[in-house]
C-alpha cells in the first residue's frame, strides 16, 4: 500500500495545510517516493498473498508510489503539505484497490488526476516495478487566491481553482478581492476545478499582479483589488499595509486620460527607492493614485 488507509477527505478540509508556496514563476520537480518495500500479491480481486507464479498478473495494491510532487524556485521540498499529499495519495489508492496493475487501472489513475485541479495537463502514470508505480507531469502553478465570502481559493496563473479553500488570509498566497462571481460549482455542486473563474475582473486581476511579482518591490504587494473594475474600469494593488495603490485600467491597455503602463511602473519603482517615503510603493500613503496625469496622494488615517 502507498499509505495507510484513513477517512476520506473532503475538498473542504477542517484544518487545511498552510502553503509553503509563492507566485513566482517556474515549478521544478522532486522525485518524493512514498510507501516502502512489500511482497507483492496475485490473482487480481480477491487474490492471496502467495508469491507471482509465471505469468501472472499484479494484483491492485503496489507497495510503493513514486510522485513528482512540485517544487518552486529552488526549493528542496515541495510546497505541498503533508495532509495535502496524503489526500492525493489516497486518491491514487482509491483508483487500485482490489484491481490489477494493468493499463486500464494505471489509466484509470492518470484519468483521476487529470480531473483532480492539481495538474496543467493528465500526468503520466506508469508501472515502474513488480509492485511500483510512479507519477509525473506538469503541476499547476499557485498564483493567487480569490477572497469570496470570508475564504480563499486558490488559483493557477490561468485562473483555474485548486482543489482547497482556505479562511480568509490562511492560504499564504496573494489575493484577488472584490471579484463579482460567487464560487463555481460542477455539474455534481463541488467546486470547479476545471475551469477559469468566471469574470473578466478576474483574468484583469491575474494579468497585473503577473508583473508586480517580477519587481524588486514585489513583497509589498499583498494582491489586487478588482471591487471597482467593472463600475469605474479601474484596478488597485493592495499592498502589505493593506493600503491602496489605485492603478487604473487593464494592465498594458492604453487607457484616454491615464498615464502609460510604462510610466505607472516608473512611478511604483520611484516610490519603492525613495527613502522619503519609506522607499514604499504607496509612499507611505492609505492610498495613492498612480493612474492619472498627476499622482495624488492620500494621507487620511496615515501615522
Amino acid at each position: 500500500m502507498a499509505k495507510k488507509k484513513s477517512k476520506a477527505k473532503s475538498r473542504r478540509a477542517a484544518k487545511p495545510d498552510r502553503m509553503a508556496w509563492a507566485a513566482s514563476p517556474g515549478l521544478r520537480l522532486g522525485v518524493v517516493v512514498v510507501g516502502g518495500p512489500g511482497r507483492p500479491r496475485c490473482g487480481g480481486m480477491g487474490g492471496g498473498d502467495g508469491a507471482c507464479a509465471q505469468g501472472e498478473i499484479l494484483a491492485a495494491e503496489p507497495t510503493a508510489v513514486e510522485i513528482e510532487w512540485p517544487t518552486l524556485g529552488g526549493a528542496d521540498q515541495t510546497w505541498l503539505g503533508e495532509g495535502l499529499r496524503e489526500q492525493i495519495i489516497e486518491q491514487i489508492d482509491s483508483q487500485l484497490v482490489g484491481r490489477s496493475l494493468d493499463a486500464g487501472a494505471l489509466a484509470s489513475v492518470g484519468e483521476m488526476l487529470a480531473a483532480s485541479g492539481w495538474f496543467d495537463t493528465e500526468p503520466r502514470v506508469a508501472r515502474t516495478g513488480d509492485s511500483t508505480i510512479r507519477v509525473s507531469g506538469v503541476w499547476r502553478e499557485p498564483a493567487c487566491a480569490v477572497r469570496v465570502s470570508g475564504r480563499d481559493y486558490p488559483l493557477d496563473w490561468r485562473g483555474r481553482p485548486f482543489p482547497i479553500e482556505y479562511e480568509a488570509g490562511t492560504s499564504g498566497l496573494r489575493v484577488l478581492v472584490g471579484v463579482r462571481a460567487q464560487v463555481p460549482l460542477d455539474a455534481v455542486g463541488t467546486l470547479d476545478v476545471i475551469n477559469p473563474w468566471p469574470g473578466e475582473d478576474v483574468e484583469v486581476g491575474l494579468g497585473l499582479l503577473a508583473p508586480l511579482l517580477r519587481e524588486p518591490f514585489a513583497g509589498q504587494v499583498a494582491g489586487v483589488d478588482v471591487g471597482e473594475y467593472f463600475t469605474l474600469g479601474r484596478l488597485s494593488i493592495v499592498t502589505d499595509r493593506d493600503s491602496r495603490v489605485i492603478w487604473g485600467g487593464r494592465f498594458g491597455e492604453f487607457v484616454p486620460g491615464e498615464a502609460t503602463t510604462k510610466q505607472k511602473m516608473e512611478r511604483l519603482r520611484a516610490a519603492a527607492s525613495n527613502p522619503m517615503y519609506e522607499r514604499r510603493i504607496d509612499s507611505g500613503a492609505q492610498r495613492l493614485d498612480i493612474s492619472g496625469e498627476h499622482l495624488i496622494l492620500d494621507r487620511t488615517g496615515t501615522p
